[in-house]
């Protein structure tokens, strides 16, 4: 009574392949890497004007302390729980990624930068594993297009970052 006409063969098979398959040829893909890249490295410049860690990787930061600390890069998951038994949480020490260093700054510019270096992470992984763009991503996307084009625009520094993340704007 209610049931809806079946689709077509071709448009279930259409619907069903990865949305963005098509228009991800090696060569755009390429392109979207190294302009991801170009981000990046332009918010990690503004991560490196505040004194911040502007190498990837994780941190780790001491009670009353402001620096951040390099972790081994090869850390097995056996030697990060070590760590965070020898030095845990709750006596103030704090673990992070370098795309979250600044998510909680005082500063504005860092953590436009945060959420321009973990938008820029999020979708190299889209981009890495194949996996269908969201609309998150898509959102995250047309931001980094317009940080961009104000990176770029002549006499901008690269601290006049403007780019929100979701749950700020």
């Amino acid at each position: 009574m209610f049931r809806r006409p079946p689709r077509p063969r071709r448009a279930v098979e259409e619907a069903d392949s990865n949305p963005v398959g098509p228009l991800l040829t090696s060569d755009t893909s390429d392109d979207l890497r190294v302009l991801l890249d170009e981000v990046d490295a332009a918010a990690r410049a503004v991560y490196a004007l505040h004194g911040l860690p502007s190498i990837p990787g994780h941190y780790r930061q001491a009670p009353d302390s402001d620096a951040w600390d390099p972790l081994g890069a090869a850390l097995s998951p056996a030697e990060k729980w070590a760590l965070l038994d020898q030095h845990p949480l709750n006596q103030g020490w704090r673990y992070a990624s370098l795309e979250q260093l600044g998510q909680r700054s005082t500063i504005p510019d860092v953590r436009y930068a945060s959420a321009l270096m973990s938008a820029c992470q999020g979708l190299r992984l889209r981009l890495e594993t194949g996996m269908a763009l969201s609309a998150q991503d898509l959102a995250d996307a047309i931001r980094l297009g317009a940080a961009w084009r104000r990176l770029t625009e002549g006499g901008q520094s690269r601290s006049d970052l403007i780019f929100t993340a979701p749950h700020e704007g």
